[in-house]
């Protein structure tokens, strides 16, 4: 049912809400203006005043990153409203700490969100008095019949202020009448003063928060590289599989054919001792490659992960372990299907090379939500380190694969390793 189908009452109770939601929205901009302002303000000239001794380059990438928060707040609060302004996500980018904190001044989207933290305060300001005002002289007008003889009764002169204006202007009415008057206008056209209000808000969010051209190609060009890293993540996965079914399992098969062809000759001849100890060498040989197929099987599609979920799968990764794994598990639903395998191949990458490597004692293994309700799942172990994000290791595969899922995968350490893996869902 389109607005102008309502009946009337629910009509007028939707103009109602809609100003009280919209003054509530404006009467809170001012503050959260005012500290974006100054924070940004003071961040940038702090930063700038003091860039020829590098302590300034810190302080002014902290500073932009203080005003994409305000701008995050910003879209939270008119998103409040009806109004939904998205923020482009970038990729994470290689390279160390400087690399990445420089990388941030060229960074138009961070400029602009920093820019919309100053331009905001004056806007604000304008706004913010309006509403004041209009609210004022709603309340006031309205209620001036009650309070225009209590003023006259008790003011100095026994002449109140409407009752001075009206002898000014030359007008023949009474200042009750007028009070009555003005109030009414107030309520009659506060609803269209405060939305445009609101509306100036807006506009100015979408001039300097929302996604310009430029952002989104360069989003469509991270997405395809992040592709291009996940085809070549799945291809070195593919050529490790082949090297890992070369290297064990088939040389293993080879190996029991070869005994078993000789048990058979041992029987021919009736060399029955040597054949049986041929037959158990293939026993116990055909035991380890089930092994071995088993673990492959579960690298390329866990069961377990497809039939009971995440949890049950880390688990059974946990249990598996030779070095004790505390499994900490806090998500109340099943995440998605692609985020729950990058999940588990995190998982099991960050406990082989904690076992292959590290020397560590104990093994934590957490899952939660931030509060951007992205999946966090954070390997720590109490070792010497050794893992590595370097081309060609097992853990650079992941990061291309996270990347691919929009998510970040970061490692610290040593003393200990921390992987943290942060995943949308």
């Amino acid at each position: 049912m389109s607005p102008a189908q309502q009946p009337d009452g629910a009509r007028h109770l939707g103009v109602v809400r809609r100003t009280l939601r919209d003054s509530g929205y404006l009467l809170a901009t001012f503050p959260l203006a005012l500290a974006s302002f100054v924070t940004v303000v003071t961040g940038l000239s702090v930063g700038l005043g003091t860039a020829v001794i590098w302590i300034g380059l810190p302080i002014g990438a902290a500073t932009l990153y203080a005003g994409r928060g305000f701008a995050r707040l910003e879209r939270v609060r008119l998103r409040g409203r009806g109004v939904d302004i998205p923020g482009v996500k970038r990729l994470p980018h290689p390279g160390g700490r400087w690399q990445r904190m420089l990388r941030t001044f060229t960074d138009a989207s961070l400029w602009r969100e920093a820019l919309h933290g100053i331009v905001a305060l004056p806007v604000s300001c304008v706004t913010w008095s309006v509403t004041i005002a209009w609210w004022c002289l709603a309340a006031v007008g309205v209620t001036g019949w009650i309070w225009e003889p209590i003023t006259a009764k008790y003011a100095s002169d026994s002449v109140s202020g409407s009752t001075k204006l009206m002898e000014v202007l030359g007008w023949p009415i009474p200042a009750a009448l007028f009070d009555l008057i003005a109030g009414l206008f107030a309520v009659v056209t506060g609803p269209w003063v405060i939305r445009g209000c609101a509306a100036m808000h807006a506009g100015l969010a979408r001039g300097l928060l929302a996604p310009t051209r430029q952002s989104l190609e360069r989003r469509v060009a991270e997405l395809s590289q992040a592709r291009d890293q996940l085809s070549k993540a799945e291809s070195d996965a593919l050529r490790r599989l082949e090297r890992d079914l070369h290297d064990g399992p088939q040389q293993t098969l080879i190996r029991i054919g070869m005994d078993l062809a000789s048990a058979q000759r041992r029987l021919a001849e009736g060399d029955a001792e040597s054949a049986t100890t041929l037959l158990s060498g293939a026993r116990a040989m055909n035991d380890s490659v089930i092994a071995d197929l088993r673990a492959l099987s579960r690298s390329i599609a866990p069961p377990i992960l497809a039939e009971r979920g995440l949890a049950a799968a880390l688990t059974a990764v946990a249990a598996t372990s030779p070095i004790p794994v505390t499994l900490r598990y806090h998500l109340d639903s099943e995440p998605p299907q692609a985020t729950a395998v990058a999940a588990y191949y995190v998982a099991c990458e960050a406990l082989a090379n904690s076992v292959k490597y590290s020397g560590a004692s104990a093994i934590g293994l957490d899952v939660n939500l931030n509060d951007d309700h992205n999946l966090l799942l954070e390997a720590t172990d109490d070792g010497c380190g050794g893992a590595t994000l370097l081309p060609g290791h097992g853990l650079a595969g992941l990061r291309d694969r996270v990347a691919a899922l929009d998510g970040t995968l970061t490692l610290t350490g040593p003393p200990g390793t921390r992987l943290l893996a942060v995943l949308p869902l």
